[in-house]
């Protein structure tokens, strides 16, 4: 899944393995409809749901060894599909990209420092075997930005006594600056569907789509009248439209002259931008990147060597730490590191 990779492939799906959380679901949503460029529509991905451990086992299981090698040939489309439904078998050959995302979580009772870093180093490459992204302490990382740019998030640390999850999770609620644009079409889609009667999701998607393509405070109104005259009474259809008209001239963006998918894209870019200069400081000390050189430092970042510095200083469960990271945005990047810099 990169720049480099030319060749016209007939395949198109795309392997999610998740931990069967929504929030890492609708985080990949949001990212492809932001970069429409790395051309993976969420109809095209097989989403399993699993524990990073509970994949290992399986993968050991079926193929006999005691511990992952990284010059093994794992067919993990093959291991799940045997799993899942014996009777329609999938391999690797069929899908263009393989992602495994999953959470740090050294809370995990299975936790185990070498078998999470056996699959950091055997899942390198998304067009071959797969490539996972861990992220620290959790997926709710990408969030973890107080401000916009947030020059603190270099030392922003977790402590491994902040167990169980849900209190990362909360932790960052209180904390992040872009929760709210990050759920916003989640709550467009609540209003159509309780509000307006709008129970196809496909239909719904239509709506919220339109309404997050408006790009001019001047144009609202009209737009959000002429959207709704075919979907709601004329009695109800002025509240309706003025509410929504009020929720998007609060997130911020039109008076930028931007759709909220262009708004979101730089958002985004910005989380990869802090990230990015994140796991070079835990790689190699220094947060801070010269100008023009952020691409040369991506691509000699390493996620295996990241992953020995978080098992190193999290270690002691009463003292120990985790750095605030997110990797799985980096899949923007590992496909094409213009959209990071255009």
């Amino acid at each position: 899944m990169n720049e480099y990779a030319h060749e016209e492939r007939k395949r198109h799906r795309t392997l999610l393995i998740v931990e069967g959380n929504h929030e890492k679901n609708k985080l990949f949503w949001l990212l492809f409809k932001c970069f429409p460029e790395i051309d993976i529509d969420m109809e095209d991905v097989w989403i399993y749901g699993t524990n990073i451990y509970m994949l290992y086992a399986d993968i050991l299981k079926e193929y006999g060894t005691e511990q992952l090698n990284r010059e093994d040939d794992i067919d993990l489309p093959f291991v799940i599909s045997k799993k899942q439904h014996q009777d329609s078998l999938c391999y690797k050959e069929d899908f263009t990209n393989i992602l495994l995302v999953f959470d740090y979580e050294r809370h995990d009772v299975n936790f185990s420092e070498s078998k999470i870093l056996e699959m950091q180093k055997c899942f390198c490459d998304a067009a071959d075997m797969g490539k996972l992204y861990l992220n620290y302490p959790m997926i709710e990382s990408y969030q973890h930005l107080k401000s916009l740019p947030d020059s603190d998030y270099a030392e922003r640390k977790v402590p491994v006594s902040l167990q169980p999850g849900k209190k990362y999770k909360a932790l960052v609620g209180t904390e992040t600056v872009i929760g709210k644009k990050v759920k916003f079409p989640q709550k467009i889609g609540r209003l159509l569907e309780r509000q307006l009667g709008i129970s196809d999701e496909q239909t719904r998607w239509e709506y919220c789509n339109a309404i997050l393509s408006i790009s001019s405070e001047h144009d609202v109104d009209s737009r959000l009248q002429e959207l709704l005259r075919n979907i709601v009474e004329d009695s109800r259809q002025e509240t309706i439209k003025n509410k929504l008209k009020d929720w998007i001239i609060k997130s911020g963006y039109l008076h930028t002259g931007q759709t909220y998918w262009q708004h979101m894209r730089k958002i985004f870019k910005t989380v990869l931008y802090h990230n990015i200069c994140k796991a070079n400081k835990i790689q190699n000390g220094r947060y801070q990147i010269e100008e023009g050189g952020y691409k040369a430092c991506f691509e000699q970042l390493a996620l295996e060597e990241i992953l020995k510095v978080q098992n190193q200083c999290s270690r002691d469960a009463d003292s120990g730490y985790i750095w605030a990271l997110n990797t799985c945005v980096f899949l923007v990047a590992d496909y094409n590191f213009a959209l990071v810099t255009e």
